[in-house]
């Protein structure tokens, strides 16, 4: 235990301040820990981690086109847990502009609260966040054809089939199951089917509801290569 000398006129504070002391010579000798009770230790003392901190590229800024969107899906038939954002909804019936600043309100509320153990996160993806085909550039369209289809899909199955990760980079492990899965067949020429075509739309369909984590983030990548255009 670490001990300071301090005179002895300081005795009646500490006292009153509930340190421990012990006279010594002149002067009394008092606890470090005693004195410092009650204070919060900057060592151990760390910010928690928001969803603002977390998935900066997917938060919408105040002018942001895809509020629109974000709020035609909370007056649908979805329901939000964040109370501010239920507010939201049930104003959206009578007030449609106030119902827009609640709804922007919650959103904000989220991304400035703890994200470890939220019971908001399915709020802020579906209502608050930019997603993987929020993500896209305007022009480029995400594809949305069934599997029964064979454009684009047969195409795209030729081209994961082939995919050199030393090329075309990392392919998800996600990505990676669906690749083994259409490999089966000749490598010349593979057999595309329904259900192959349905296994990458099904990933593609996931994917594109994901929190968007930036255009340099793997699985952006592989959904840029297999999910968008022909």
């Amino acid at each position: 235990m670490w001990w300071i000398l301090i005179k002895m006129d300081l005795y009646k504070a500490l006292a009153l301040a509930g340190g421990t002391s012990t006279a010594v010579g002149g002067g009394i000798l008092v606890s470090r820990s005693s004195l410092f009770q009650g204070t919060t230790n900057p060592v151990t003392t760390q910010k928690k981690e928001t969803f603002r901190d977390k998935y900066t590229a997917a938060i919408l800024a105040k002018e942001d086109e895809l509020w629109n969107s974000k709020f035609g899906t909370l007056k649908g038939t979805a329901e939000p847990t964040h109370p501010t954002l239920k507010n939201a909804k049930e104003r959206s019936k009578t007030n449609e502009s106030e119902a827009k600043d609640l709804h922007k309100q919650g959103c904000s509320e989220i991304y400035d609260s703890e994200l470890e153990n939220s019971p908001h996160f399915k709020d802020f993806q579906t209502y608050c966040a930019k997603t993987m085909k929020d993500g896209i550039a305007k022009g480029e369209t995400w594809n949305e054809q069934a599997h029964t289809e064979s454009t684009p899909w047969n195409t795209k199955l030729t081209n994961l089939h082939s995919h050199n990760e030393d090329q075309k980079g990392v392919l998800s492990d996600s990505l990676k199951k669906v690749k083994e899965q259409i490999s089966t067949g000749s490598e010349s020429s593979p057999n595309w089917n329904e259900s192959k075509r349905k296994a990458l739309k099904d990933w593609c369909d996931e994917t594109k509801v994901k929190v968007f984590l930036g255009e340099e983030e793997a699985q952006f990548k592989n959904a840029k290569l297999y999910c968008v255009g022909n």
